[in-house]
């Protein structure tokens, strides 16, 4: 019953929002401006800022980050997928969707080597682990910035719709012999409201879980800055591999400590060896001691080889899975394109009688849902651009903006 008040008050309120006029009129201005944003929105920098300021204890910021994971999950575990055309195929298969943060990079000190005594070596392996660890949970913060956007955008669609939906059933309730027409598109504007109830819930609990992961009520939060700017090919064009491979590991915190923790497992061999000239030679675990700091330094080395190979490896898989975001964006940035620009000669012909109102109607149908399959796309390729700024250890998304391609978000 709770529910059908809910969705009985969202029609209540999108009747009325229909009654101001004619929605297929300025359909492309409507669906563009969904994209653009206003002063006093939060940008994704601001909102990493604001991560670091408030994130000064990484192990609570990581349980932190594993209650907010916690409630994104159930959220999209409760999500009912009615079938709405390709109203959120895209979105809930988004590659995103809340990555492990590495366990490493949370430990302030390494646990791994158990007993290498502490040295200038073991504060420079915390520092760059601290470092690591604020990195990746921003990247997880960027992904439910951009999760939020698209639901945001999503809903804003769903409400463009739901407007076009009902003035076509005005249309048809003048008419004769349209009860069949008439079923289906109440039956369309109910599923859709339907949708939009469990999309807005999942758009309150990322917001919600935006908070719990910044450990702040903070109000702007609920007006978060759209992305006007379009990522296209030309980001990855002429990259040698090689050398970004090369780039990445050469600003790699995690391979700095993984170094660092090699060169303290070693120095940790040193004073074990040089304990001989002291009274603890004389101790029957003075072998035993020896071994153990040869395993351990041992252990650090490949673990140096095994960061080394990761950070290279997950560089390139990055700019991979960045071309395939870009590829799938311009697919759908040039269907909804072609969309719009039918719609807009089928709706200017109806105005002259040369073609029906249906018939505008369904054309602006089909470019809104066009338009939210290229809104997921353009999010998912900002998504993964931020993945891809991680793994190369080099915020490129900041050097994109100051190139002078972006606005001011």
């Amino acid at each position: 019953m709770k529910r059908l008040t809910i969705l009985f008050m969202v029609f209540s309120l999108e009747i009325a929002k229909a009654g101001g006029g004619d929605p297929l009129a300025n359909l492309k201005q409507n669906l563009e401006s969904m994209l653009e944003t206003s002063a006093g929105r939060m940008p994704l920098k601001e909102i990493k800022v604001l991560a670091n300021q408030k994130n000064t204890d990484i192990g609570v910021a990581f349980e932190n980050y594993l209650i907010a994971k916690k409630k994104i999950w159930a959220a999209r575990a409760l999500f009912n997928p009615v079938t709405t055309g390709d109203l959120l195929g895209m979105s809930l298969g988004m590659t995103y969707l809340w990555g492990a943060i590495a366990a490493e990079a949370v430990l302030s000190i390494p646990t791994k080597i158990y007993n290498v005594k502490k040295s200038k070596y073991l504060s420079l392996v915390a520092m760059y682990n601290l470092y690591e660890a604020r990195r990746l949970l921003n990247n997880e913060l960027a992904h439910l910035y951009y999760d939020v956007l698209t639901h945001e955008v999503m809903l804003k669609t769903i409400d463009l719709e739901i407007q076009i939906l009902i003035y076509q059933e005005e249309k048809w309730s003048g008419r004769l012999n349209s009860r069949e027409k008439l079923e289906e598109v109440r039956k369309l504007i109910l599923n859709l409201g339907l949708k939009r109830i469990d999309i807005y819930n999942l758009y309150a609990e990322e917001l919600s879980a935006m908070r719990i992961l910044l450990s702040t009520n903070e109000s702007g939060l609920n007006e978060l800055a759209q992305v006007p700017l379009t990522l296209d090919r030309s980001i990855t064009t002429g990259i040698d591999r090689d050398s970004l491979q090369n780039f990445a590991l050469a600003n790699s915190d995690k391979y700095k400590g993984a170094i660092n923790l090699e060169l303290a497992a070693h120095s940790n061999l040193k004073k074990v060896q040089w304990s001989i000239i002291s009274k603890e030679a004389l101790s029957f675990t003075y072998r035993r001691r020896i071994k153990e700091a040869r395993n351990e330094e041992q252990v650090a080395s490949m673990r140096v080889e095994a960061t080394r190979l990761e950070v290279k490896t997950n560089v390139i898989l990055q700019l991979q899975k960045l071309g395939s975001s870009l590829e799938l964006l311009d697919h759908f940035n040039s269907t909804s394109e072609d969309s719009l620009k039918y719609n807009l000669s089928v709706y200017e012909a109806s105005k002259k009688g040369q073609q029906s109102v249906d018939d505008a109607i369904e054309t602006s149908l089909e470019a809104v849902r066009d338009f939210r399959n290229k809104a997921v796309a353009h999010y998912q390729s900002w998504s993964s651009f931020d993945d891809f700024s991680t793994s190369a250890n080099f915020d490129f998304v900041s050097t994109f903006r100051l190139r002078g391609k972006a606005t001011s978000w």
